[in-house]
């Protein structure tokens, strides 16, 4: 035995790309997600720790693996041959690393253990997997307490108009709300995304926020956004429709090594929405239930009829006489939003407060869930969240008239949520029905 930590091969985030998900035989096994909870369980059962082989064999008993997919075997870039089932729960084994849920200290290396930590032994606060409950509901949509591995086998096929989500960042910093690494996230998100496509409608879209991340220890960005793109776009059939770009003028100076310190980067203000659909050419979007309102200077143009005379413009472009002369109620915007995520004495946290709930940390701001589904629904259409957070988007698509279904993996933060319906006569709570 080693004497010293063993440092294990580590695959980038190219090998990633092409490891062993993308092969057709490995569908069959559980996500990450799934395994999370039977991993824990497993090495609970075993007397809090075990040794890795022990753990791959009494994982997959738990859960009744075919002997075929735990011997399954393929090649996985300069790692070569390897064990996909193993692989699959060393992956689980590192997020639950990150989760702080097992011991990663070098005594454990040097004894080749896994050992869970007293937040491993004391189980997840949040719900476990494959488990459902309907938390609270109005007349328009439902808000389910569930992983988002687990909603997607209860939503309908084809019936998403649209989904509009943040995931919760790959950040470095291990966060409440959870967060994975880049390394792993590109391969999580996929998975999600491959089982979210079937439940859009053919017309539906896929709108995803994400943000910059730094690479540990370096002044230099992590390209998971491109290559989770590409994966989507190449892999699992998406079209990317558009990319929409939001600033956070109020956003805190960040990292503070990079930014505050040897300041050698400045403040990463924006984050990236991404507009995705299954079919570009017929999806829903009518950018005229987006229009700004008019200029002064547009509406004195308007009011004059137009340009007076044909006018060549620096560029080349040449306006005919009597051009913009027709109000079409409103100018059609850009594709950078600018929002200042600011709301921290609002309603929600105002009553989050009020019954000493914990307010979510990440919370975007209305005003990006409202331009995306009036730009990309209709009345009567079905817009999700599998990442609700604090709500937002349910609350925006319950003013809008339209459907909505989200589901949030902590009970909390989804009361929460709740304190943003509580005005509304319809509303129905799990609370409410099981009060008896």
């Amino acid at each position: 035995m080693n004497t010293v930590p063993h440092r294990k091969y580590s695959p980038s985030e190219e090998e990633l790309q092409t490891d062993l998900c993308s092969k057709s035989q490995c569908t069959n096994l559980p996500t990450q997600g799934q395994l999370l909870l039977p991993l824990l369980e497993t090495i609970h059962q075993a007397g809090g720790q075990a040794k890795p082989n022990e753990v791959y064999d009494a994982l997959a008993t738990k859960i009744q693996l075919p002997q075929w997919l735990r011997e399954l075997r393929a090649l996985a870039g300069r790692a070569g041959e390897i064990n996909v089932w193993e692989r699959r729960v060393r992956n689980t084994r590192q997020h639950a690393v990150e989760q702080g849920f097992i011991d990663n200290s070098p005594e454990r290396w040097r004894r080749n253990l896994w050992e869970l930590t007293l937040a491993g032994k004391e189980g997840l606060r949040n719900c476990k997997p494959g488990i459902i409950i309907t938390v609270f509901s109005t007349d328009l949509g439902t808000a389910l307490l569930a992983e988002a591995e687990t909603a997607v086998q209860f939503i309908q096929d084809s019936s998403i108009n649209l989904i509009l989500t943040s995931p919760p960042y790959p950040l470095i910093t291990q966060k409440a709300y959870g967060n994975r690494h880049p390394r792993a996230y590109v391969e999580w998100l996929s998975e999600l995304a491959a089982s979210w496509k079937q439940k859009l409608a053919d017309t539906g879209s896929l709108v995803i926020n994400l943000a910059d991340v730094f690479n540990p220890g370096s002044p230099s960005l992590s390209l998971y956004q491109e290559r989770l793109l590409i994966n989507l776009c190449d892999n699992l059939g998406y079209s990317l429709a558009q990319k929409f770009y939001w600033e956070n003028p109020s956003k805190l100076p960040s990292p503070a090594e990079w930014v505050c310190v040897r300041r050698i980067r400045v403040t990463p203000s924006i984050e990236q929405i991404y507009w995705l659909t299954k079919n570009p050419a017929i999806a829903t979007a009518n950018n005229r239930h987006i229009l700004r309102p008019y200029s002064q200077s547009m509406l004195h143009r308007l009011a004059q009829g137009g340009e007076p005379t044909e006018q060549a413009r620096p560029s080349g472009f040449t306006f005919k006489q009597n051009a913009f002369s027709t109000n079409n109620g409103g100018s059609i915007p850009h594709n950078l939003l600018i929002a200042s995520n600011t709301e921290s004495n609002d309603e929600y946290t105002r009553r989050c407060r009020q019954n000493n709930l914990p307010i979510h940390p990440a919370r975007f701001p209305t005003a990006l869930p409202d331009i995306m589904i009036r730009l990309l629904t209709e009345e009567n259409h079905i817009v999700w969240d599998p990442f609700a957070g604090s709500g937002v988007t349910a609350q925006v698509a319950e003013h809008l008239g339209r459907r909505w279904i989200i589901n949030e993996r902590s009970l909390t933060y989804l009361q929460g949520a709740a304190l943003r319906f509580s005005r509304n006569p319809s509303l129905k709570t799990y609370f409410d029905q099981h009060a008896a």
